[in-house]
């Protein structure tokens, strides 16, 4: 039975075509369809990292979608059942921080003054209102993801099982509390992690004054311990210095006043100086020094303002004299255990406490220029100088952070790390380098986790502690039901505060620890929480742990790959994933970040309704993002993708739609073709075919994606090209083999077009084929033939000679169109091509003949092209060239490709009469004064 295809219009409108695809898929369910027509038993598992619900998607988050859509679909078509759930992040700084702005909250004392339970509902309206924009984005990437049951991390069933998980490390030993000095956010009020800070935007460049200060010795009072630092607030309370003991040291006079100082620091000093002495740090130990301000009058303790031997003292920078203060975590180590005295003299929102009676209840920044006035005016400043450089902010309200001592509840991943190494082994990284580089690295040099925060809106801290010493650590709802004997409705603060456990012990009453979890404590348990393992869905989180695949961009080796890394070894001694792609980051139009302050970036939304999603698609998986590389973003690279890969598609498929019209087309079941480029195509398909399903299988998405442009080239330019002939012909093989190639295209490119795949499938399949592309195997590669093999060979060298005729055309300024006699290959060792090979070089070319010479004294193949023109070679190329006026001009006045018209023209070769008449359908040729088309 003979198919009816669908006119295809030469102008594609690509955002259009998406419409409708878009309206295919929901109308026919086509996505359920792909999960559910595939075994239960062939799983493949996809863990999607939940994004915050804050904002709308940016490229960045784009990008990550495509990744995290192109390869389900592959597996989907190699015959896997994938699961694709989305997922929120619902808790955490990134809501609290638009909920304070709503509610104009300046600092963390007013949500008390409000009221906890009011700032939480605020919070769960918030979370509720925010979701649906990213809908439209998701699906006009083409993304498949199942929005209607997406879990959220806020919801009551999560949020147990990451009670359970907090239990079942602590019940390891890997969860401890105690004060260590950590990043701290003085506008959150909350310890921010070492890993937050390592992701983008959590630096900021700034000039401040570089100081070096005068500790004058107690013993000498004209000699002055030489100190650089850039933290003059921290100066007000230095309870001792610390020397290196193996560096040497140095003592100098200038003026009246002697120094002390790293010897190979010196370059520092100011003016002439004399050496007077020179001895190791060690000497230094136990100097005491005059402070520069006692407010906590410590004075009279013996460990206080002294010099100590610290290993961590370098001449790199400064002096090689290091101030010691309680806001350094290595200073904190030396003061715990030197016995120093710990001062704390900032408060949690970052004002300085009473005890600083100067400049008590002031912003420990703003007193930086009022504490080296102080202190310059006193004669205890030797040089003050500007100093640029980069310093850690808060990774969601920008503020800047502090070193700070804190109590809080500490992950130990110091326990943990050789098991994290053992199974990172396990895991494939693409790019490879980012397993022993980055990934590894960051493991290594990792500190113990805070998990604990100060907040309000995440995952309560399952611990009640009694006042007589008892704890009791929670691992389920139904535990704490049990402990508390109360109904637990909602597992937020404030409902959770409310909730006390009779202690056992003492009969006394154990309330709950304040804090909270940290909100990637979430994020890392997302792979058994999702499913709310363990009270639920056992055996499916057993099946798709871990992961086949997951993809985030660059900065989540330090978030989410390594918090689930770090949960996933804790619990199970198990990496949590097999497969990851990691991207690289997606810059403005100008190399700065994408802001829109700068304007330096196309509006995503507009993007895709100019450009259409495949574009976009193609676009990023062809970039170097997909190999770890960083890119500016620009429409051109759309454009691109459109111009090379999408409209030769799309050209190529309307050409074989109009002549499968003209002349019935019916699909055979099998493909038998004589023809030389027949077998070429179907040997080059089959090449394809093989190299797309290996790069896939290898997670390679960047370089399958490269390998459809130079496919379509040749399809399009070399065998559609050097068809025509037989299109307009009626060649049954080459018809049929051309819908083979374009049915198996569309499969093969359907995970990185889906759009255009599924429009081109649904005018091409018959009843016979499946109800979308989506649901299609995707094609294998049967085993080449050693003929097969030495065809690609040779139609590559084909395809050379041809390319080099040319050359020599365009440099003798010869059109194409204008026949000459012979071209000459001359070569070391004998070609043999057959007959049809030099049948297509001769019509390549437009030779008469193809003369083939050997010459052992090569080295190189020579081709020469005989130019010379003769009167019949002259009269043939005016024939070619009034047919290609006139199918001009068939082509502007719409004439259908087997429509026969009437020509006048002022001449043409006699001779080539019947070729013009053959090849330009034309019934009549007409002498007239000009080139005139008439449709009967």
């Amino acid at each position: 039975m003979t198919k009816k295809f669908k006119p295809v219009e030469a102008r594609v409108n690509l955002p259009q075509m998406d419409e409708q695809v878009l309206k295919f898929w929901q109308k026919n369910k086509i996505f359920a369809k792909s999960i559910d027509q595939r075994p239960k038993d062939q799983l493949y598992s996809f863990y999607d990292g939940p994004p915050f619900v804050t904002g709308v998607p940016h490229y960045g988050s784009l990008l990550s979608s495509i990744a995290k859509d192109v390869v389900p679909r592959y597996w989907t078509m190699k015959g896997k059942r994938v699961r694709r759930v989305w997922g929120w992040d619902c808790h955490g700084l990134p809501i609290e921080n638009k909920v304070e702005a709503k509610l104009k909250i300046a600092r963390k004392k007013d949500i008390d003054k409000i009221g906890i339970k009011r700032f939480i509902d605020e919070c769960f309206r918030y979370v509720a209102s925010t979701s649906p924009e990213w809908e439209w984005y998701i699906d006009h990437v083409g993304r498949w993801v199942d929005f209607a049951n997406a879990y959220r991390t806020m919801d009551k069933d999560y949020m147990e099982s990451v009670m359970w998980a907090f239990k079942q490390i602590y019940d390891k030993g890997l969860i401890y509390q105690g004060k260590r000095v950590s990043l701290f956010c003085p506008h959150c009020s909350t310890p921010v992690s070492n890993f937050e800070i390592a992701m983008d935007n959590s630096y900021i460049q700034i000039t401040e004054p570089s100081t070096v200060y005068k500790y004058r010795l107690k013993s000498e009072p004209k000699t002055f311990m030489l100190a650089w630092s850039t933290t003059p607030w921290n100066k007000l309370v230095t309870p001792a210095l610390a020397v290196n003991p193996k560096l040497t040291y140095v003592k100098v006079k200038q003026g009246q006043e002697y120094y002390i100082l790293a010897k190979a620091t010196r370059k520092m000093l100011q003016g002439k100086y004399q050496t007077v002495d020179s001895f190791k740090g060690a000497k230094l130990e136990g100097v005491e020094f005059v402070p520069h301000y006692d407010f906590y009058q410590v004075a009279d303790q013996p460990t206080a303002y002294r010099v100590y031997g610290a290993d961590f003292v370098t001449a790199d920078e400064g002096t090689g004299v290091v101030t010691i203060a309680a806001y350094g975590e290595d200073d904190y180590k030396l003061m715990i255990k030197e016995g120093i005295p710990v001062i704390e003299h900032v408060d949690d929102e970052g004002y300085l406490k009473p005890e600083i009676k100067p400049w008590a209840g002031e912003y420990y920044l703003q007193v930086d220029p009022k504490v080296n006035a102080d202190l310059a005016k006193r004669g205890l400043v030797y040089s003050e100088t500007a100093y640029t450089h980069n310093v850690p902010v808060c990774w969601r309200c920008k503020t800047r952070l502090i070193y700070a001592p804190q109590n809080a509840w500490f992950l130990a991943v110091s326990k943990l790390k050789k098991q994290m190494l053992k199974t990172n082994e396990n895991i494939n990284w693409v790019p490879k380098y980012m397993k022993h580089g980055r990934f590894k690295k960051g493991i290594i040099n990792a500190p113990d986790w805070c998990i604990s925060r100060s907040r309000y809106w995440g995952s309560p801290m399952p611990v009640w502690d009694c006042a007589c010493g008892e704890r009791y650590v929670v691992g389920s709802i139904k535990e704490l039901e049990k402990l508390s004997g109360q109904k637990i409705k909602d597992l937020h603060r404030p409902y959770i505060d409310s909730i006390t456990i009779k202690c056992k012990k003492c009969s006394g009453l154990a309330k709950r620890v304040s804090d909270v979890l940290d909100c990637w404590v979430e994020s890392g348990s997302m792979p058994f929480a999702e499913r709310h393992y363990p009270f639920a869905n056992k055996d499916q989180f057993e099946a798709s742990f871990p992961a086949d695949y997951i993809s985030e961009y660059v900065a989540q080796t330090r978030a989410w790959f390594y918090v689930m890394h770090v949960i996933a070894n804790a619990l199970f001694d198990s990496h949590s994933f097999k497969n990851v792609v990691v991207t690289g980051v997606i810059m403005g139009t100008d190399g700065r970040k994408m802001s829109k302050s700068y304007a330096n970036y196309p509006d995503p939304k507009k993007t895709l309704q100019k450009h259409g999603g495949d574009a976009l698609r193609l676009y990023l998986m062809a970039s170097q993002l997909m190999l770890g590389g960083d890119i500016n973003i620009n429409e051109e690279g759309m454009i691109e993708a459109i111009k090379t890969i999408l409209l030769p598609l799309w050209n190529s498929y309307r050409y074989w739609v109009s002549y499968a019209e003209l002349h019935q087309f019916k699909p055979a079941a099998k493909i038998v073709s004589d023809n030389i480029l027949d077998q070429w195509m179907l040997v080059r398909l089959n090449q394809l075919v093989k190299e797309m399903n290996s790069l896939m299988d290898g997670y390679q998405l960047t370089l399958a994606t490269r390998l459809i442009q130079p496919f379509l080239s040749d399809l399009s330019t070399w065998y559609i090209r050097r068809s025509r002939e037989r299109f307009v012909g009626a060649d049954k093989q080459a018809l049929q083999v051309l819908y083979q190639v374009l049915l198996t295209l569309i499969k093969l490119i359907a995970p990185l077009a889906p759009f255009m795949a599924e429009e081109i499938y649904q005018n091409l399949k018959t009843e016979k084929n499946r109800e979308s592309v989506h649901l299609c195997d995707y094609p294998q590669a049967l085993i080449l033939k050693p003929a097969e093999k030495r065809l690609l060979t040779i139609m590559v060298l084909v395809r050379d000679l041809c390319s080099e005729g040319h050359r020599q055309r365009k440099t003798a300024g010869i059109r194409v169109r204008q026949p000459l006699q012979l071209i000459k290959v001359v070569s070391k060792s004998k070609i043999n091509l057959n007959g049809p090979l030099v049948q297509l070089i001769k019509e390549e070319l437009n030779v008469k003949e193809v003369v083939f010479k050997t010459n052992k004294k090569l080295t190189n193949l020579k081709v020469q092209l005989d130019i010379e023109l003769t009167p019949a070679l002259k009269a043939e190329g005016q024939a070619r060239d009034l047919v290609r006026q006139i199918q001009a001009l068939r082509r502007q006045a719409g004439c259908e490709l087997d429509e026969q018209i009437v020509v006048s023209a002022p001449v043409w070769p006699e001779e080539f009469a019947d070729y013009i008449r053959q090849k330009a359908l034309v019934k009549k040729l007409i002498k007239a004064k000009k080139l005139v088309l008439k449709r009967e």
